[in-house]
């Protein structure tokens, strides 16, 4: 791997600004995820939002490039195996302007380390998300000047998922840009592949699972929090975040045993226009609050961590609880220990900024025929899907139907959708190949829904 570490330097007190994306350019950057990459739990390592955000890019590029090689520098042994992409470009995507080149390599890098797990009906499969990452500058490595590519390479399995989704969700780089926290950005990305769906809800599980799904902790180290402070510090801002800065308006229900909290799932819609092409506000990457934990004894790389998973608001108001408790006396063993345990369960608070929940609907059983409702229902949904997408896309489409439809549907094939035969047998198989079987679960959802 042609990369090579650096010696640490000191951290500079200048505040590094992160501008607001570009509209046009990243609005226009769509690309394909597939659904199991979607949601899924972390294994190994820690998912923050850069490195949420990196991935995503190497996904549109891989997708926009569509093989290997392409654009590779000179020089580079084994190029061929590797997607490349200028660093300026990948910078520009995940709208990262700080001059701090060392912390995006980090999560970069990071992205090796990360194992999931990703569920779904007919599979369960543990997988890295990278398989290589190389860095090459034109100029040399502890140069500052020339040109920086980099390169990354996907697993074997994963790579097909990237390049031939099978079944996924097309999201927008502007979108993931303007979300400013990795819990935000992975519900934005949970909810977005529920928006088309005919229920408008994401699947009902228990908010443990949903913890984390969002945040990006692996689940083997992580302490789990009260659902209150879970709701308070993820759930309530995401929420907020991404009703006011994306294309989908999302709502939180709760479903209750007596008092206590169970299940959780999301009701979302697509807003009805997308008034949401002003520039976010920039994200201002400050050192001095770095170096403020770096003074209570936290080490750099905790801290960088910290700065990346939680907002800045919570972690200077965590800061200013800490210190004046070591002020109070007694006096704190472990600063950093204490600074950790009141930054994840909360002990210190910051104005709330979300919009007011929905109350949760009581659970109710579906009533007759309601399967038969749904099914109609997720069918025309299906078609509209499809009356949406491009040429290019419908026919790749529709060819893939054809070539595996019953015998019985073959004469109707040279009609197309103005057969009602084929029409209601395309619906069907585009529904099934979207959004997978219908399930027990999903009708429920849709009575519920129906009222």
């Amino acid at each position: 791997m042609a990369t090579s570490k650096k010696p640490k330097k000191a951290i500079n007190s200048t505040p590094l600004a992160v501008s607001s994306p570009e509209q046009p350019e990243l609005l226009a950057s769509e690309f394909r995820k597939a659904n199991d990459a979607i949601g899924f739990r972390v294994v190994e390592g820690k998912f923050s939002l850069l490195s949420r955000r990196i991935y995503n890019a190497f996904i549109f590029r891989a997708q926009e490039v569509g093989r290997t090689g392409v654009d590779a520098p000179a020089d580079v042994p084994g190029f061929e195996e590797y997607y490349w992409i200028r660093m300026a470009d990948l910078c520009a995507n995940t709208e990262y302007t700080s001059r701090d080149y060392e912390f995006f390599k980090e999560h970069a890098e990071a992205l090796q380390n990360i194992k999931v797990e990703a569920t779904s009906d007919k599979m369960w499969a543990s997988e890295r998300l990278l398989a290589g990452l190389t860095i090459f500058n034109t100029s040399g490595l502890r140069n500052k000047g020339g040109t920086v590519f980099i390169g990354f390479a996907f697993p074997p399995q994963v790579k097909e998922k990237v390049l031939k989704p099978d079944t996924y969700t097309k999201l927008s780089l502007y979108y993931q840009a303007v979300l400013r926290s990795a819990h935000s950005l992975a519900l934005y990305e949970v909810c977005r592949r529920y928006a088309t769906s005919p229920s408008h809800l994401t699947n009902r599980d228990s908010w443990q699972e949903w913890y984390h799904v969002l945040s990006g902790n692996s689940i083997k180290d992580v302490v789990l929090p009260e659902y209150k402070y879970f709701k308070r510090d993820m759930i309530v801002k995401a929420l907020s975040e991404i009703n006011s800065v994306t294309d989908i308006d999302v709502e939180l229900i709760e479903t209750k045993r007596g008092r206590k909290v169970e299940e959780i799932q999301f009701r979302v819609q697509l807003k009805a226009q997308a008034s949401l092409l002003e520039p976010g506000a920039a994200i201002v990457i400050d050192s001095s609050v770095i170096e403020r934990m770096l003074r209570m004894g936290v080490s750099e790389a905790d801290a960088k961590e910290y700065y990346s998973n939680y907002e800045e608001k919570l972690l200077l108001a965590t800061i200013d609880f800490v210190e004046k408790r070591i002020k109070k006396g007694p006096n704190v063993d472990a600063p950093a220990g204490y600074f950790r345990t009141a930054l994840q369960k909360g002990f210190a608070t910051v104005a709330p900024v979300a919009q007011p929940l929905g109350k949760a609907k009581a659970a109710s059983k579906p009533r007759k025929g309601y399967r038969e409702r749904f099914i109609a229902a997720r069918n025309q949904e299906a078609l509209r899907y499809y009356g949406e997408l491009s040429a290019q896309e419908q026919t790749s489409l529709f060819s893939e139907f054809s070539a595996q439809a019953d015998r019985s549907i073959k004469p109707h094939l040279k009609k197309g959708l103005n057969s009602p035969v084929l029409s209601a047998a395309f619906a069907d198989w585009l529904a099934t190949r979207t959004w997978g079987e219908v399930t027990d679960a999903a009708v429920l959802d849709f009575a519920e829904l129906d009222g």
